[in-house]
């Protein structure tokens, strides 16, 4: 190999910007948009399981824990999860939503236990008003002055 046929090309370089950031050290901004690990704000969650059911990848695990008590634990195995964000359109709460998609990226472990995120909460069902006592039959008017005047 000539040496003459590269040392136009090494001093292009030798003055030019590097092309690439110093990662880690440098953080770039992450897209808008960017689909990352899904979360769960467990306030706002109704326990439906439709995250759970709507997973492609399975990676959603809702158990109760405690029925009584309405404890229910939630695990996210993101070592299965694909990203897709199909927990977020299937979860049904309104205006806000129950399970979100932060901008985390950098979810690297050495064993793949350790990847799992797990909550466990406690779902406080809404009270309902306790049914009314039947009412006496209405009795006709004319049958009531008839008892009346007896």
């Amino acid at each position: 190999m000539k040496i003459a046929a590269f040392l136009p090309e090494l001093l292009r370089h030798l003055f030019k910007k590097p092309a690439t950031i110093d990662y880690p050290f440098k953080k770039i901004p992450v897209p808008k948009g960017f689909r990352g690990t899904p979360f769960l704000h467990s306030e706002i969650c109704i326990v439906c399981k439709a995250c759970e059911r709507d997973c492609p990848a399975e990676a959603i695990e809702i158990t109760s824990v405690n029925e009584a008590e309405k404890r229910f634990r939630m695990v996210i195995h993101n070592d299965r999860c694909i990203h897709c964000a199909q927990c977020v359109d299937s979860c049904p709460t309104v205006p806000v939503k129950a399970m979100e998609m932060d901008s985390l990226h950098e979810i690297a472990g050495f064993d793949r236990h350790d990847m799992k995120k797990s909550w466990e909460y406690i779902r406080a069902l809404p009270k309902r008003p306790a049914p009314a006592a039947p009412a006496a039959p209405a009795q006709p008017a004319a049958e009531a002055t008839e008892k009346a005047g007896a």
